[in-house]
């Protein structure tokens, strides 16, 4: 029992001598968390409590800053965003009336059946710098109008149309090839007919040339004189046939 009593001292007092060196270490060394920094002392790692609160205060007052930005920036996002969806169904909107035409604005109010009018001037927004577009609204710019100073209807009615006048102008075509022939024909029968009419005046004016000697001339001898008027009522004869009255 004595040893053992002896060994529990020793053990007892080196432990003694470790706490007790531990302790002075400890107390030389201790952290300086609750004193106070120096002024105009500035750490790279905060050590005190007095640092630590100072820096979590401006962690705070950061945060909040960040927090008020991000609600700020979020809202103008949301607002962009809403802006960019009526814009694109603006656009949208633009791109239908250009293709089939605005149902709304018809190229002829008089007509309900006429095509709505698919292209508008652009209006420029003096503050976003943007067009100025609204979905469903009224276009604010004017009406684009064609040669004929009528406002354009939408593609699909001018390919339409265009389809149609080419239809017709084939249409035209062919029948002005037929009344060409036509003309062609008429034409030559007209030179035959000139002709014609140019011999006719010709075989008249000798008949009555031929008619006017005839009618003038004299003869004693009985035969001669029968013969001559038998030839002056068949010239006769044969002018009323052309178309002389009293020849």
């Amino acid at each position: 029992m004595t040893a053992i009593g002896k060994l529990l001292a020793l053990l007892n007092l080196i432990v003694g001598l470790g706490v007790m060196a531990w302790s002075v270490t400890a107390y030389v060394h201790r952290p300086a968390w609750f004193d106070k920094a120096a002024a105009g002392e500035r750490n790279e790692r905060a050590l005190m409590f007095e640092q630590l609160k100072a820096e979590a205060g401006a962690q705070i007052r950061t945060a909040g800053f960040a927090s008020q930005s991000w609600g700020a920036n979020l809202k103008a996002l949301e607002e962009r965003e809403k802006a960019r969806a009526d814009r694109g169904a603006a656009y949208a909107e633009r791109l239908r009336w250009a293709h089939k035409g605005n149902p709304k604005d018809l190229v002829d109010p008089g007509n309900p059946k006429s095509a709505g009018k698919g292209f508008y001037e652009p209006v420029i927004d003096p503050l976003t710098n943007l067009h100025d577009l609204a979905p469903g609204a009224a276009p604010k710019g004017k009406a684009v109008v064609g040669v004929d100073g009528r406002p354009l209807p939408g593609l699909d009615g001018l390919l339409g149309t265009l389809s149609g006048d080419t239809n017709r102008i084939v249409e035209l075509t062919e029948q002005i090839g037929e009344q060409q022939k036509v003309f062609n024909k008429l034409s030559a029968e007209v030179d035959v007919t000139e002709q014609r009419a140019l011999r006719m005046g010709e075989i008249r004016d000798s008949v009555q040339a031929e008619l006017f000697y005839l009618s003038t001339f004299e003869v004693d001898v009985y035969e001669t004189r029968e013969t001559v008027l038998r030839r002056a009522r068949q010239l006769r004869a044969r002018l009323k046939e052309l178309g002389v009255e009293n020849p």
